[in-house]
């Protein structure tokens, strides 16, 4: 169990890292994007990115809640493993959904913030 739970958070780890990736810039550039933000575009601009992480990980909680019921309608096509396939498309969706509330929380900040810069 904890090999699985291991491998959920080292998935979780490479679509966040991948998500980063599509973007126009890269994580190392979006953290400093972060700490020198002092103008309302700035802060627009972040709240934007963070927006597009909510979705992609958000969409990513869905497949993955597909992928569960997919385990649960037809347990007998996964044998043995269907007990940790289960067990690792739950935490997995739990993850990518405190993934997305998170993502929505630092844009509603940097919406906030934005509108005290106007």
């Amino acid at each position: 169990m904890k090999a699985i739970q291991t491998s959920a958070y080292v998935v979780a780890a490479l679509l966040i890292g991948g998500c980063a990736s599509n973007t126009e810039r890269t994580s190392k550039q979006w953290a400093q994007a972060i700490q020198s933000a002092e103008t309302s575009t700035d802060h627009e601009k972040l709240a934007e990115h963070y927006d597009e992480m909510a979705s992609t990980m958000q969409a990513n909680a869905d497949a993955e809640r597909s992928s569960l019921t997919d385990y649960q309608l037809r347990p007998y096509r996964y044998g043995k493993r269907i007990k940790d396939l289960r067990a690792r498309s739950t935490r997995l969706v739990h993850d990518y959904e405190m993934a997305a509330s998170d993502n929505r929380q630092m844009a509603d900040f940097h919406r906030q913030r934005a509108a005290e810069l106007r």
